[in-house]
């Protein structure tokens, strides 16, 4: 895996060649809207890869804020710790695990960044926070899991019906999603042309 640099404002990321696309949506077009994120928040990040979102968090959140990261790919993970590291960001909490609909001890085969197979332990977001002494509420919750979505959010929908912000990435699960977030005050902003042309001209000036 061919690893390159990557440098935005004060970020420094170490990414592998084929994630760029992905560091352009979130660093300069904001897919993920961090500008909702405050001081002193607590961010989950379900599906870190290798940082690029969390380390954005952590400065966003502030040195009393939390973000926890989660990355059950192996590879994946020890970028995400480098990048952490590097930039600085003692705020954040790693954990190599994804998140699922129950608790499962065995490794088992995942849809891991870049296509390429993998394996990694899966746990329910209620085990995961307990197991870290996290009782506080989630304030942000960043959603990118392959298509997981809908399982985890049936699964934890007391702790994700909590957050002020749920930012995902849907994967064919839009309807399924609203049908849980709706009911419980949410309403879905999507990414807007008129957003993304902002976002340019933004990074133009």
């Amino acid at each position: 895996m061919e690893l390159l640099n990557f440098k935005y404002d004060k970020y420094n990321v170490i990414y592998p060649k084929t994630y760029f696309q992905f560091l352009k949506e979130v660093f300069v077009l904001d897919v993920y809207r961090t500008s909702l994120i405050r001081k002193n928040d607590i961010v989950l990040d379900l599906g870190a890869c290798t940082g690029d979102f969390c380390i954005i968090a952590s400065k966003k959140a502030g040195a009393n804020g939390t973000v926890i990261a989660l990355e059950p790919d192996s590879d994946s993970y020890e970028l995400l710790k480098y990048n952490i590291q590097r930039n600085k960001c003692q705020n954040v909490i790693p954990i190599n695990i994804g998140v699922g609909k129950e608790d499962d001890d065995q490794e088992k085969e995942i849809i891991a960044p870049f296509n390429k197979p993998s394996r990694g332990k899966i746990s329910t977001l209620e085990t995961i926070l307990e197991n870290i002494g996290m009782s506080k509420r989630i304030d942000f919750i960043k959603m990118d899991i392959e298509g997981s979505e809908v399982e985890v959010m049936a699964k934890s929908i007391n702790i994700i019906k909590q957050a002020d912000v749920v930012s995902l990435e849907f994967h064919g699960t839009r309807c399924q999603i609203d049908e849980l977030l709706l009911n419980h005050g949410f309403f879905f902003k999507p990414i807007t042309m008129t957003y993304i042309y902002k976002r340019i001209f933004k990074n133009l000036l």
